[in-house]
């Protein structure tokens, strides 16, 4: 009998470890994607190699800068989402390539005509959701493909414009340390970005009045318009600040990538708000934290290159991905009920 007690205690230990690391969402986005690189390395050898890391999480940084801007959408509630982000990053690809068009000059120039056309973009969705009251998942899709139609229109079905060497090397740049092997370790230099932008927004929403009012008023909107709080102009604000980061995300990706592309932020829509949901902010608003949004960047971006490595179809990867990620919303909700 004690033994079978003994056993059972154990195993409701082992139960109640496994239920606290998948409480606590951030641990448990940074656990799958170390048991995706241990996967990884164990189907493809090397995969856990520094450079090969340092290359998921260069294109990781990418993700990780557009979901920034939709883990705020989140946070601040009333259902917040931003399907418009795919379009505006595009949107900051073609003024990019536009503005610079080869010259580095120009690139200063790009950059701040590029987030200012997003965060104005991005304010017309805070309107709409904020003061015309149109559901934020109508507004945003709504939107975004107004702006999709409107390059279209803009740019007459061709791009015009190219980046330049000095966004390349923004973009595909990296330090190299000499290893006393005879080779050497590369770190991108958009990590040094991404950092200083996670410490950034850590600072902002877990340090900063502004944090707090975000996470007022996604978690209980009528208190925070009690307590003075202009919940509106919040919010607008802060779909504004999504467009901006999607822009900038543009002008970046431009420099990784070499060239412009129609409907090049088409593939990061959706991955940055399962990555929202991955990192554990809740869609309810008023919880969460970029942190955890990070976690589920650089999952999502390892998935994708172990399925690149097995020579997938883009259909094989895609049903693969859905299936990930449903195990997962399945496991999150089970934590829920109990």
């Amino acid at each position: 009998m004690s033994e079978m007690a003994c056993s059972d205690k154990n195993d409701r230990g082992s139960s109640g470890i496994l239920l606290r690391i998948i409480n606590n969402r951030v641990l448990f986005a940074f656990i799958l994607v170390l048991f995706l690189f241990i996967f990884g390395e164990i189907i493809v050898p090397g995969f856990i190699k520094f450079n090969h890391i340092m290359s998921v999480l260069q294109a990781s940084f990418f993700l990780g800068i557009i979901s920034l801007g939709q883990t705020i959408v989140v946070i601040s509630g009333d259902d917040g989402v931003d399907l418009s982000v795919g379009a505006v990053l595009t949107l900051g690809v073609v003024i990019g390539a536009a503005v610079i068009n080869g010259d580095n000059g120009r690139v200063l120039y790009a950059i701040l005509a590029a987030v200012s056309a997003g965060f104005i973009v991005g304010m017309v969705n805070g309107i709409g959701v904020s003061i015309l009251k149109i559901s934020p998942l109508i507004m945003t899709m709504s939107w975004g493909i107004v702006i999709e139609g409107g390059i279209l229109f803009a740019i007459k079905g061709h791009m015009y414009g190219t980046g330049s060497s000095f966004l390349d090397m923004i973009g595909n740049g990296h330090f190299t340390i000499p290893a006393s092997s005879g080779g050497s370790f590369t770190i991108p230099y958009v990590l040094f970005i991404w950092v200083v932008l996670i410490l950034l927004a850590v600072f902002i929403l877990k340090r900063t009045r502004v944090g707090f009012i975000l996470y007022a008023i996604g978690e209980n909107d009528n208190a925070a318009r009690l307590q003075g709080i202009r919940t509106g102009l919040v919010r607008i604000l802060v779909y504004g600040i999504s467009g901006l980061l999607s822009c900038l995300t543009g002008i970046l990706l431009l420099g990784y990538v070499g060239s412009a592309h129609l409907n090049l932020g088409n593939r990061y829509i959706l991955p940055s708000i399962v990555a929202v949901v991955i990192g554990g902010t809740n869609f309810g608003g008023g919880a969460g934290s970029y942190i955890g949004t990070v976690g589920g960047a650089i999952f999502l971006t390892t998935l994708q290159s172990i399925l690149v490595t097995q020579e997938m179809s883009e259909g094989s990867k895609q049903v693969v991905t859905g299936l990930v990620l449903l195990l997962l919303l399945i496991l999150y909700n089970r934590k829920k009920q109990r």
